[in-house]
C-alpha cells in the first residue's frame, strides 16, 4: 500500500513481536472463574464442563484458524490472479529503477507487472519494526540513497519459471508494509504504517502493479509461457502457524 502516494521497491534477523489479546486476557482473568463480578458466599465451586466435541468434528470455517497468537501470512489470490500485464517502460541511466537493479539496463524495457496482496489471517499481528534514521541501515530494512527511504528486506521473492525451471529472478523492495485493506470484517486496524510497519491480523498489505520495482524485467526473453511464482516470507524469520500456504502462482504469456 502506497505511504505518501510514494513507495519504492530477514537469513538476517527480522525483529518481530507476535501480538495477542487473546495472551493478555488470559493474564487478567488468571485465576477468575468470574472476572465480571465477585461469586456469591453460596455459590457452587466453578466445575469445568465435559468436552463433548466428536473427535472427528469438521474445521472450524473461519480464515482465522490459526492456534493462539500466531500469524498466517497468505496471497489473496482472487485479487493477484488478474493484475498481470506485460508493459514496455523507457528508463533513463540515472532512474532509481536502473541504479537499483529494478531492471537491466536503460533504455526500453519490457515488464511483467502484478499485484502482491499479502493478508496476515492468522490470530496475531505481525510487527515488523520502526525503520532507523534516514541513512541507516539494520538487519531489518535498507536504506535507499535513491529513493530516500527505506526498504524492508527478504519479504517476499518473484521468480519466472518456464517447463525448464527458474528464468528470472527478482525481488520485493518493499517501502513499507502497513494495514492497506481490510478482509476480515469487525476487526480494527492496528495502524501500522511507514514509519511503524507490519500487518493487523485480518487485514492485507497491498503492492499495486504500477508502483516502482512492482515488476520483473522480462526484456529480451523468448516469447512464449511461463509461469509467475511469489513467496512471502521466503526465509520463514516472521514466525507463522503455517509456511504452507505462503506461495502463489499464475501463468504468463508473452
Amino acid at each position: 500500500m502506497p505511504c505518501r502516494s510514494v513507495r519504492g521497491r530477514l537469513r538476517s534477523v527480522w525483529s518481530v513481536w507476535i501480538t495477542s489479546s487473546a495472551a493478555a486476557a488470559g493474564l487478567a482473568l488468571a485465576g477468575c472463574g468470574h472476572p465480571s463480578s465477585a461469586l456469591p458466599d453460596d455459590a457452587a465451586p466453578d466445575i469445568a464442563a465435559p468436552d463433548t466435541t466428536p473427535i472427528d468434528a469438521a474445521p472450524d470455517a473461519s480464515p482465522f484458524d490459526a492456534p493462539p497468537g500466531m500469524a498466517d501470512l497468505q496471497f489473496i489470490f482472487g485479487e493477484m490472479t488478474n493484475s498481470v500485464v506485460v508493459t514496455a517502460d523507457d528508463f533513463r541511466a540515472d532512474d532509481c529503477e536502473v541504479q537499483e537493479g529494478c531492471v537491466g539496463a536503460a533504455g526500453r524495457r519490457t515488464l511483467v507487472r502484478f499485484d502482491t496482496v499479502s493478508a496476515n489471517r492468522g490470530t496475531a499481528d505481525v510487527f515488523v519494526g520502526i525503520p532507523p534514521p534516514p541513512g541507516e541501515s539494520n538487519d531489518v530494512f535498507e536504506w535507499s540513497p535513491c529513493h530516500m527511504h527505506h526498504h524492508v528486506k527478504n519479504y517476499a521473492t518473484y521468480e519466472l519459471r518456464n517447463a525448464s525451471g527458474v528464468v528470472l529472478t527478482s525481488r520485493k523492495q518493499a517501502f513499507c508494509l502497513e494495514d492497506g485493506e481490510q478482509i476480515e470484517p469487525g476487526i480494527p486496524a492496528t495502524g501500522y504504517s511507514c514509519a511503524r510497519q507490519g500487518i493487523t491480523r485480518g487485514w492485507a498489505d497491498v503492492y499495486s502493479r504500477y508502483l516502482p520495482c512492482q515488476w520483473i524485467d522480462v526484456t529480451g526473453l523468448p516469447s512464449g509461457a511461463y509461469t509467475l511464482h511469489i513467496v512471502v516470507n521466503p526465509l520463514r524469520i516472521v514466525p507463522e502457524s503455517n509456511y504452507d500456504n505462503n506461495e502463489f502462482t499464475v501463468g504468463v504469456q508473452f
